[in-house]
């Protein structure tokens, strides 16, 4: 875990955060997954150990399917990394339309959608795979998903690019990850004269194949807490996802990181 100390009027203040790349063998995948953890600020305590276990992410953004635009005002992701399980309340407005809530949920090998958060659940039984790679495929869910896949990760370099490839966990163990990672000297962060000399590795764009097939990119990370909640662990601010004659482009506007209470058990009618 990465440490920066900043000496004031003889005060040392030491704050955890994302470190920088360790020299190492590029192409070994666990050293790269340790990278990228490492650089989110995942690993806390003397152990290095994983931290995050559920996160939330509020964003905004627009939807694009098929030739049809919406604005999408209101976007809350909530992750459970653990189960794994993920919540996508969003809401959708066409021009002139009125909005239209969503709610679209995944949790371990079930899928279904609710007219309130926890209510009105219908079985969406077709979409376990699609969500489910969504999940893995955020930038958190790649570096557990890699550590899951074990002596499968692979990372290869062509063209300067650096790529890490896995396959996922089952039940979505037919789709296979390619993670593009990029060593990067100049972290947007909402304090960038605190974080300025900062490195990291980060995910910037991944493609799944098989069973699902998309692509998304990541831009901006930063920590996207609010201001009295900071936490040091960084998030993209911009991500864009296209997964057949589907776009969704968001910005980041919140994220809670400190592990938030985020559940979402399976409804007796879709079990």
């Amino acid at each position: 875990m990465r440490r920066a100390g900043l000496i004031l009027a003889g005060i040392v203040t030491v704050w955890s955060g994302p470190y920088q790349a360790r020299q190492a063998d590029p192409l070994d995948p666990k050293t790269l997954v340790f990278e990228l953890a490492n650089s989110m600020g995942m690993l806390r305590s003397l152990q290095q150990e994983d931290s995050i276990l559920t996160l939330e992410h509020w964003a905004k953004g627009t939807l694009t399917v098929g030739q049809q635009r919406f604005d999408v005002p209101e976007y809350r992701a909530s992750i459970n990394y653990s189960v794994p399980g993920m919540r996508v309340d969003f809401r959708r407005q066409a021009p002139g339309g009125q909005a239209q809530r969503m709610i679209e949920v995944v949790s371990g090998a079930a899928a279904w959608n609710e007219t309130d958060r926890g209510r009105g659940a219908t079985a969406a039984r077709d979409r376990v795979k699609e969500r489910l790679v969504y999940l893995w495929t955020t930038p958190m869910g790649i570096v557990k998903a890699a550590r899951m896949a074990g002596a499968r990760a692979t990372v290869k370099t062509a063209g300067g690019a650096t790529v890490l490839s896995f396959p996922l966990p089952a039940p979505a163990d037919d789709v296979t990850v390619n993670a593009t990672v990029q060593r990067d000297a100049s972290l947007v962060v909402p304090d960038e004269a605190a974080l300025e000399t900062l490195v990291g590795t980060y995910v910037v764009r991944v493609a799944t194949t098989g069973g699902v097939t998309t692509d998304t990119t990541y831009a901006e990370y930063g920590d996207w807490n609010w201001h009295d909640y900071q936490a040091d662990i960084m998030t993209p601010h911009r991500m864009t996802r296209k997964h057949g004659d589907t776009t969704l482009d968001l910005t980041t506007t919140n994220t809670n990181t400190y592990n938030p209470y985020v559940i979402m058990p399976v409804p007796e009618n879709v079990r």
